[in-house]
């Protein structure tokens, strides 16, 4: 693939995007439906109002904490405890179950992306109601990581070329022999799942030369343990390397570690 194939991907990327956002009018505010989806495989929608202290508020008005208890998640301490993590990492506020960030105009989109970013990120702890799932798929990658020695940047956000800023599980620093290393996890792999992942890989991608992605797909959550070809083969249209965890990580330890 050349960079001008890769520029035309970005383009029509972009454009499937932006004629995928429907904005409605919703009393004195406006909700935008995104092609974004949740684990429903649902359009995640946001809502924009005025903020009374100036500028905008963007809110899911309690729609991502309250599909998950609908499902039967409860909210422990413990999952609250796992909650303003992740929230901090963006950062979201959350109040009475809703997500919410206070913006400027000029920061809208910045703050849009990072609001669902968030909700993504949210939805994702619906697997912590299953039994057989102790943590979040991230911490299992972290703790892979520390085990064999990898050193790595917990959390790190890029800025891409749209000049909007999208948050990665892991960085590993680039060295003489390597570039960067930039790590997504994808706890459902399915090809809508990794969607999120492989728009922020393309937009920093594109605004930088040193580094390299990776994404690691959860086949423990797909049928039969084998992750779609599609996602496979998605992932590496956009260059971004497929690991498939519980099947061929370890194959992936001299290329992170060195």
């Amino acid at each position: 693939m050349k960079v001008e194939q890769a520029q035309e991907f970005i383009g029509r990327y972009a454009r499937f995007v932006e004629s995928n956002m429907v904005a409605t009018q919703q009393g004195a505010g406006v909700c935008i439906s995104t092609p974004m989806l949740n684990r429903n495989n649902d359009c995640m929608n946001i809502y924009i109002g005025d903020d009374p202290n100036g500028g905008y508020v963007i809110t899911d008005l309690g729609e991502t904490i309250g599909d998950l208890e609908l499902s039967g998640f409860a909210m422990t301490p413990q999952r609250e405890a796992k909650l303003s993590t992740i929230l901090a990492g963006y950062p979201v506020e959350s109040r009475d179950g809703e997500l919410c960030v206070r913006t400027s105009q000029d920061d809208l989109p910045l703050k849009m992306n990072m609001l669902l970013q968030a909700m993504a990120s949210v939805d994702d702890m619906y697997l912590l109601s299953q039994d057989n799932v102790r943590n979040l798929f991230t911490e299992d990658v972290r703790e892979w990581l520390l085990d064999r020695g990898i050193s790595f940047v917990p959390g790190p956000s890029f800025t891409g070329r749209s000049g909007l800023a999208f948050k990665f599980d892991y960085a590993i620093g680039q060295n003489r022999d390597n570039p960067m290393r930039l790590i997504k996890t994808v706890n459902n792999p399915t090809k809508q799942g990794i969607q999120n992942a492989i728009f922020g890989w393309e937009d920093v991608k594109a605004s930088r030369t040193d580094c390299v992605g990776f994404v690691f797909l959860n086949s423990h959550n797909t049928k039969d343990g084998v992750v779609p070809t599609d996602s496979i083969a998605a992932c590496r249209n956009y260059d971004l390397t497929p690991v498939m965890w519980g099947v061929n990580e370890e194959s992936f330890v001299d290329r992170l570690a060195a």
